[in-house]
């Protein structure tokens, strides 16, 4: 049996909603679900998507043939769209758009369809106005589900054509249930997602932050930071910088949750990390969130392709500056 709704673990409000609105026959021919990745936003919409298609059961059998091909991704009746991985900043391009909106007009399908758009919030403008076309007036029968990070990041044309949904990261004890067996610091430092979980307890993940916390020491107490500039080398690499960034904020989370909860941080960091923890947890929460907040700017402006090594010497020289 692949009854898909049976394999989610939490989100169990959205769950009950959606449901409600599957069996009251209220169903919206589009929704629009934003939470980060990594939580099963995929795995709700996927679900969702067996039951309107199942020929058996109004909430999926997990049996049939539609419901099977559901299951695997290989369903004439579901089609997906995502960002050109090719891309240097993936998008999904008007083509694919118009390719997609194409197929549901073809009259020789049957049943429910469903689309579904993963990182929807990447479409480029000519993109996302030619799918507002479509919501604006939709199909019979299709079924739109768009997953994204934040609504703000999205027109509020397309917004106000979809029912909103927003998912929570998930739970300690829901993550455990997902990958049980793994370090209480990592499920407590994953931000509730699986990814995030997975990559903090991968040897290359372990080594990175490793990595990211002895840089981090180096930013916090070298007062010539800028002139021994040894971490240039590392820095201009992107995809690193990129990587130390998403590191150092997961490194500032703990820190900050540790000193709220006025714990040690023995359960937010590894043993192999306690010892940089504990020279970083006594620096100022101000402090601490100023950098976080210019870490979240930087990232913007090296995604814009700044040049990753002036973005960490002026990085520096505003943290220095906070009292």
């Amino acid at each position: 049996m692949a009854r898909l709704l049976d394999f989610i673990v939490g989100h169990q409000k959205n769950i009950e909603k959606l449901l409600s609105l599957k069996l009251q026959k209220r169903w919206p021919h589009a929704f629009l679900f934003t939470g980060p990745n990594a939580i099963g936003k995929r795995k709700v919409a996927l679900a969702f998507a067996q039951m309107l298609v199942c020929e058996q059961s109004e909430t999926a059998c997990g049996d049939c043939g539609p419901c099977l091909r559901i299951a695997k991704e290989q369903s004439e009746n579901l089609l997906r769209l995502a960002p050109d991985a090719s891309m240097a900043k993936p998008v999904i391009k008007v083509e694919a758009v118009r390719e997609v909106l194409d197929s549901l007009s073809l009259s020789s399908w049957s049943g429910a369809r469903v689309v579904l758009i993963d990182e929807a919030h990447r479409m480029n403008p000519q993109a996302a106005n030619t799918l507002l076309k479509t919501l604006e007036e939709p199909f019979e029968n299709v079924y739109f589900f768009l997953l994204g990070p934040d609504g703000q990041q999205f027109l509020p044309t397309i917004k106000s054509r979809c029912q909103m949904m927003s998912f929570q990261p998930l739970v300690v004890a829901d993550l455990k249930k997902i990958k049980p067996g793994l370090a209480d610091w990592a499920y407590q430092a994953s931000r509730g997602q699986i990814d995030r979980l997975m990559q903090l307890t991968s040897a290359d993940g372990i080594e990175r932050r490793t990595e990211s916390f002895v840089f981090l020491e180096q930013f916090f107490s070298d007062t010539e930071f800028l002139q021994n500039g040894n971490w240039r080398v590392n820095v201009k690499d992107k995809s690193w910088t990129l990587a130390t960034i998403s590191a150092w904020l997961q490194i500032l989370y703990s820190v900050v949750l540790a000193q709220a909860e006025q714990k040690s941080g023995s359960s937010l960091i590894s043993i192999e990390h306690s010892k940089y923890f504990a020279k970083i947890k006594d620096i100022s929460s101000e402090k601490i969130l100023s950098l976080a907040d210019y870490l979240i700017e930087a990232e913007r402006d090296i995604l814009g392709n700044a040049d990753p090594v002036l973005v960490f010497e002026n990085m520096w020289v505003n943290y220095a500056r906070v009292d």
